[in-house]
């Protein structure tokens, strides 16, 4: 979004903003039930306690009046020392130790659900620039949403009673007094909500440009990005970047900021303050006249240096339902988003056969526009190393159990694309695909993919130790476990690398949680990337580019040991580096998202077509294996 694009205005119904609200609430109340219990327990008599100031000068004030005795006049201070200490022992108890508590527990199970979801979510989610910026907000403000609204409810129990005890008394001493306050109090409420618009669409206008910004700031401390910042010329543009984001987001704010001064400043100003001198002018006059007794006027002045505290807070909590509601409604938005990518109920037995049939796909226009990027520029960027994406155009073709398969061609032709298919993160737009004769569309998801291990070129490695790595689960640490470990790692071809690391396999990755933890190499990480596909029984595995970070040699050898390894599994190699493909037994050949040629290396040499081409021009590097 440019820096001076405008929003929409944002308009809610009440019906709307009491909806999004009360589901917050219902959820709360679904997973930590003790917290709305005590939440309202704690307004009531923390409102009662911000009350009883008002009605203890009240009563004892007019009582001393009327010369009371010392008995009652003792009564009433003793009344209200009781209840202040149990009032305070109370609030105390809840703020200081059962609210941390109860946050805590509250957030690790949105927490877990939001985690739960974004694991279901179709990975087409994540190439909807929308979609994806709306399920960051998500993460990051829906259990700050929660709580707020939890709080706000409990406050506005809170200064409803303290304020409903104290206008009961203000309407025994003077009615047109309270009224004026009342009429204060509509007038704010008005006042507010606009304001709170106002904010909502502040940020709404600024986030783009704030994710921008932090996505360089994070480009600066992360170590992925420490070599290419020292060695070209990319500073530039990214201080470019960076400097016309503070500036969008400081044009932005001096825009607003002059209507925060006008409406919060100014006229909020003249309405509190005439208000508030306004009474007092007014009870002054009513006890010069005798209108009022002492005891009244004392609860006057205590009553308007109260209410003008707790109808302010009350009005701003109130006033903040639609703004919650603005947040809460990304939040229920992510949560109530159905999947495409549904599961069916049929049986996955073991593979015999895996048939794409006249396959055709095409990505969301969302994912092909550049532009439409950058409202999620910093984790979409991140997210963006892999090939160009490329649609695919009627696929066929056979993959038996056991074979050794690779699928060949340039960046964007298509290979990475149908993998993802065969996994059934994306459906085909056109055709089907078939595992032993039926629509992988009727097999049970989770078991599709207990069948298939998957190595990415853009894979990634957990800052967990070498274990957790490679079984992608927690290591109880038992022989077995170890021993599975050690065979994947050892098919993996990391044996080397694993006998000088200290703590072998228990070694933690990376060292940004632990100085004792190690940085591999890019050919290291990807072996341990590839012992994921050993540590457990997949029948298919798929191997995208799975030596490119390795020297020819090195190559050679770990690609002889995963086909040795993986002899009675089915093998999808995507490479660009032919040296694998010579001992596939059938290789295919994209281009633009077809299959141009397929059949052995033998066969297609022989034809002397596209692959021939692009094998010539790299044999130079391969002389040593042939």
């Amino acid at each position: 979004m440019s820096t001076t694009e405008k929003k929409p205005k944002i308009k809610q119904k009440p019906t709307r903003i009491i909806r999004n609200n009360l589901a917050v609430i219902a959820k709360v109340a679904r997973l930590t039930p003790g917290y709305i219990i005590a939440m309202v327990l704690e307004g009531v008599v923390y409102g009662a306690l911000n009350a009883c100031e008002t009605v203890f000068m009240f009563r004892l004030f007019n009582a001393l009046d009327e010369n009371p005795s010392f008995e009652l006049v003792a009564t009433i201070i003793i009344t209200l020392a009781v209840f202040y200490l149990i009032a305070r022992v109370y609030t105390n108890w809840y703020w200081h130790y059962y609210h941390a508590a109860i946050q805590r527990k509250l957030i690790y199970k949105m927490h877990r659900e939001l985690f739960e979801k974004a694991c279901k979510m179709d990975l087409a989610c994540y190439d909807d620039p929308v979609f994806y910026n709306d399920f960051v907000w998500a993460m990051d403000q829906s259990h700050s949403r929660a709580v707020s609204v939890i709080e706000d409810v409990g406050k506005i129990i809170n200064r409803l009673v303290a304020s409903g005890t104290i206008f009961s008394v203000l309407f025994t001493v003077d009615i047109p007094m309270a009224l004026i306050l009342l009429l204060c109090c509509v007038s704010t409420i008005v006042l507010r909500q606009y304001m709170n618009k106002v904010s909502f669409r502040h940020r709404e206008e600024t986030q783009s440009m704030h994710r921008h910004k932090n996505y360089i700031n994070r480009l600066y401390y992360l170590s992925d990005y420490a070599k290419e910042l020292r060695i070209s010329q990319v500073d530039s543009n990214l201080m470019d970047a960076y400097w016309k984001n503070m500036n969008g987001i400081v044009d932005t704010d001096l825009r607003y900021g002059k209507i925060y001064f006008l409406w919060n400043d100014v006229v909020a100003g003249i309405i509190d303050n005439l208000t508030y001198y306004g009474i007092l002018v007014y009870m002054v006059l009513q006890l010069a006249h005798g209108n009022v007794l002492i005891g009244g006027l004392a609860a006057a002045v205590n009553a308007v240096w109260s209410c003008r505290w707790l109808l302010s807070d009350l009005i701003n909590r109130f006033t903040k339902f639609p703004e919650h509601s603005l947040y809460i409604e990304k939040y229920l938005t992510f949560l109530s988003h159905k999947p495409t990518i549904v599961s069916g109920e049929g049986e996955v037995e073991e593979l015999e056969e895996l048939v794409p049939e006249n396959v055709g796909f095409t990505y969301p226009a969302s994912e092909k526009k550049e532009e439409s990027k950058e409202n999620s520029q910093g984790e979409a960027q991140e997210q963006a190393k892999e090939s160009p994406k490329a649609s695919l155009t009627n696929v066929s073709l056979t993959i038996k159990r056991g074979e050794k398969v690779a699928f060949v061609g340039y960046n964007g032709a298509g290979k990475t694309t149908l993998t993802k298919l065969l996994m059934r993160l994306y459906d085909p737009s056109e055709g089907r695909i078939l595992y032993n004769g039926r629509d992988l569309k009727e097999l049970s998801l989770e078991q599709l993919r207990s069948h298939i291990g998957a190595v990415f070129q853009d894979y990634r490695l957990f800052g967990a130790t070498i274990a957790e790595n490679v079984l992608g689960d927690v290591f109880d640490g038992t022989a077995e476990q170890e021993a599975a470990v050690k065979a994947a790692l050892h098919a993996a071809t990391f044996d080397e690398k694993l006998e000088h690391l200290p703590d072998g396999i228990h070694t933690l990755l990376t060292r940004e949680f632990d100085d004792k933890g190690v940085n591999l190499s890019g050919g290291e990480s990807h072996k341990v990337a590839i012992a994921r596909c050993f540590a457990h029984p997949y029948e298919l595995m798929i191997l995208d580019e799975p030596s490119s970070a390795l020297d020819p040699l090195a190559e050679y050898e770990l690609n002889h040991a995963i086909l040795q390894k993986a002899d009675e599994k089915t093998v999808i190699f995507i490479s660009h580096r032919l040296s694998t493909t010579r001992m596939a037994d059938r290789i295919y050949m994209f281009e633009n998202g077809s299959i141009i040629e397929s059949g052995s290396h033998e066969e297609l040499m022989a034809l002397n077509g596209k692959y021939a081409e692009m094998f010539r021009l790299q044999a130079e590097k391969y002389k040593l294996n042939e």
